[in-house]
């Protein structure tokens, strides 16, 4: 990846867009939740305390945890020699030679096809043994809410797993090895990618808790459908740069939320 060096000084400009988009794609996910929630309230009850301090307390944190995350992912990724070349160029206003947007969207959009059907025809034969699938579910909502989904997924998902999580790990596992950090060297991206990508495929089980009993077969299923669509992101992270492991991610999840999701419908 053609990465500028990091400057001395924190990149505040860098962190107000990446925070911003971090907000929206949060926000994406409201009207799916909406739908979610009162399914939920049926079955466990109401909150012990009102839900408008509940909505309020829940903001409050999640704005603190988006915060952290992109502040110290920014910090740690531009430590590694990985970040954001497309963004920073353009915010930064950096001189000397522009990212070869072209090829990065070529490859994104590939990679994100590729991802997006290996993972339906994957999802598909495994519908039958779990009736309650999420992709199920959310192919009977409007189209415009499962395209906001891709948001979340591709936006704040990548912000999570691969700017924090997988430059966390790289550094501490590199630090842990050299001492010192000058690069980012293979043999610890790559495994900093792995434990990232098992931390995405897990951390989806929260969700489809929702809708299924978590069995073995779900984590089974979880660990490696997601765990293979980390590592592609992850890999594309540090070749192209955190903005194309965002477009591949969601055009994966358009071609299963939208696309896959419309041909079950019709």
């Amino acid at each position: 990846m053609n990465s500028t060096a990091p400057s001395q000084r924190y990149p505040w400009r860098l962190f107000w867009c990446l925070f911003a988009a971090n907000v929206f794609a949060a926000l994406t996910i409201i009207p799916i939740a909406l739908e979610i929630i009162p399914a939920i309230i049926s079955r466990v009850g109401p909150a012990p305390i009102p839900m408008p301090v509940v909505v309020v307390i829940g903001v409050a944190q999640n704005l603190a945890l988006l915060a952290l995350i992109v502040w110290l992912g920014l910090k740690l990724s531009r430590r590694l020699g990985l970040g954001t070349p497309f963004l920073e160029s353009w915010v930064m206003k950096q001189s000397g030679p522009k990212p070869d947007m072209a090829g990065s969207l070529k490859e994104s959009l590939i990679t994100g096809v590729i991802i997006g059907i290996v993972l339906l025809i994957a999802l598909l034969l495994l519908a039958p043994r779990l009736p309650n699938l999420p992709l199920l579910v959310i192919a009977k909502l409007p189209v415009w809410k499962r395209f906001l989904l891709c948001f979340y997924g591709g936006i704040y998902e990548e912000l999570l797993t691969r700017m924090f999580l997988l430059s966390l790990f790289a550094w501490l596992i590199d630090r842990g090895w050299r001492k010192v950090v000058p690069s980012l060297s293979t043999r610890a991206f790559w495994l900093a990618n792995l434990l990232s990508a098992l931390l995405f495929g897990l951390g989806h089980l929260p969700s489809a808790s929702l809708f299924m009993p978590i069995t073995p077969l779900v984590v089974v299923a979880a660990i490696i459908f997601n765990g293979i669509a980390g590592v592609a992101f992850g890999y594309l992270y540090r070749r192209r740069g955190l903005e194309s492991a965002i477009v591949a991610h969601f055009t994966a999840d358009f071609v299963i939320y939208v696309l896959g999701a419309a041909l079950l419908k019709a």
